[in-house]
């Protein structure tokens, strides 16, 4: 770290300052009153003096504590791509940080089904996840970041709380907006919410569906890789081990995420992002995922297969004034799904799709940001998404009806400051077998 210490002519002008400051306050006709026939260039090079004073003796105390010097401001300075604020912070400056945080949902459903039918389903309150960051920066080019987070507040048993990593990796800082390292557990850079997933960065109550059953957020895998920014462009690309099969369902690929958890690595798989965001407030691109996920699986008849996953996706993130307007189309396709059909025991419409299907819309305005130099915001909005984690299945497979499915979710967002925030709204789900329910749900979010 850079020091600069002070000058000969800064210490004597702190000496002849000390000097002057030493008979005005003991004098006490002096102190009482300054000498009202004082000369004016003698005033102004008293105020020149207090000035440099006052600028060694912080200089002098940032030394003391241990402030960042040039170097490390400069790294700091770097983008932190994929990172929402409070997961950013280990990069601000050199030591611990901590950061996190924190939902609370009440979800009530309707007393019945699309078709009328009863829907036997309890209102819930939870707290749905307690995250906590934590990070170490070494120095100006080595960084440490993790995530550990709590879901619905108890791991017993007999009940559904998990404890989980999310992300923990190191990232070497060239210096160069460019080029960075990154390995460890890392977050796979599809969609808007996989990285960026803090209660106060999104709309709504819940986070997108799409997201979560196409995109299996929040996402994470295994590897290593490479991100940074050229001109208008960011760019993340990893490679990282791949999917496992044995937890593909007909309701998706979520659980062939193996996140971190003795995972394994005989196939592995590349994914990368690239965004465009050379116009104020916009960012738009696509991404990928792509790798085998049999893992060496093998069916009751002692076939082996390669089980070839890919996953793209398309979005939109743009912000005008008060206006927030948000776009995603997403894809997945799986290849072998006969074979992986017959190595998890499924049959009929229980078939795992050979695609999966999704997208949505999402528009909203913070009608506070009409007021002048106010901190709050209140955002009306609404959002339409569709998905079918059947879209396609195998010849000799039928598709459930169940899971093609169409939502609206219209509600308000409120944040008294930009930390905090509260949520209300409504959802109406609708899918082909006419099971659909919906429900209305209240968020408390934070983050720091």
């Amino acid at each position: 770290m850079t020091r600069h210490l002070p000058t000969r002519g800064d210490i004597a002008a702190v000496g002849l300052s000390l000097f002057l400051s030493s008979l005005l306050f003991s004098s006490p006709a002096l102190a009482e009153e300054p000498p009202k026939s004082a000369d004016p260039a003698t005033e102004q090079r008293l105020k020149e003096l207090e000035q440099k004073l006052d600028v060694l003796t912080k200089e002098i105390e940032g030394m003391r504590l241990g402030e960042t010097g040039p170097a490390e401001k400069a790294a700091a300075a770097l983008p932190v791509i994929g990172l929402g604020p409070a997961a950013s912070r280990v990069y601000e400056k050199k030591g611990v940080s901590i950061g996190g945080y924190g939902e609370i949902l009440y979800q009530n459903f309707s007393g019945s089904l699309q078709d009328g039918a009863p829907s036997n389903l309890t209102p819930t309150l939870d707290v749905s996840r307690a995250v906590l960051y934590f990070g170490y920066k070494f120095d100006s080019h080595f960084v440490f970041n993790s995530e550990i987070e709590y879901e619905h507040a108890v791991t017993a048993s007999d009940k559904e709380g998990e404890t989980e990593v999310e992300f923990l990796y190191l990232d070497w800082l060239s210096g160069h907006r460019a080029f960075n390292a990154r390995t460890g557990l890392v977050l796979i850079p599809m969609g808007l919410i996989n990285q960026l997933h803090e209660p106060p960065t999104f709309l709504g109550a819940r986070r997108p569906d799409v997201e979560s059953m196409i995109i299996p957020s929040t996402w994470r895998e295994i590897g290593f890789g490479a991100w940074g920014d050229a001109g208008p462009f960011t760019y993340r690309v990893y490679l990282v081990n791949g999917l496992n099969s044995a937890g593909f369902a007909a309701d998706g690929l979520r659980e062939g995420s193996q996140e971190g958890s003795l995972a394994l690595a005989r196939s592995f798989a590349l994914t990368g992002r690239l965004d465009y965001t050379g116009l104020p407030g916009v960012l738009v691109g696509g991404s990928f995922f792509t790798g085998n996920s049999g893992q060496g699986q093998v069916t009751p008849a002692g076939g082996i297969f390669a089980a070839r996953t890919t996953f793209l996706d398309l979005h939109l993130d743009a912000k005008w004034r008060g206006a927030s307007f948000r776009a995603l189309w997403t894809q997945s396709t799986v290849g072998d799904v006969a074979l992986i059909n017959r190595a998890n025991n499924l049959e009929g419409d229980e078939s795992v799709g050979t695609r999966q299907t999704g997208w949505y819309a999402e528009a909203g305005f913070d009608v506070l940001s009409l007021v002048p130099r106010s901190r709050m915001s209140l955002i009306p909005f609404a959002r339409y998404e569709a998905w079918d984690t059947q879209a396609a299945v195998p010849d000799g497979y039928a598709r459930n009806p169940e899971f093609d499915v169409t939502q609206w979710t219209a509600g308000i967002v409120f944040k008294p400051i930009p930390q905090v925030v509260v949520k209300v709204d409504g959802q109406w789900r609708k899918n082909a077998a006419d099971t659909g329910v919906n429900q209305f749900n209240v968020a408390l979010g934070y983050e720091f």
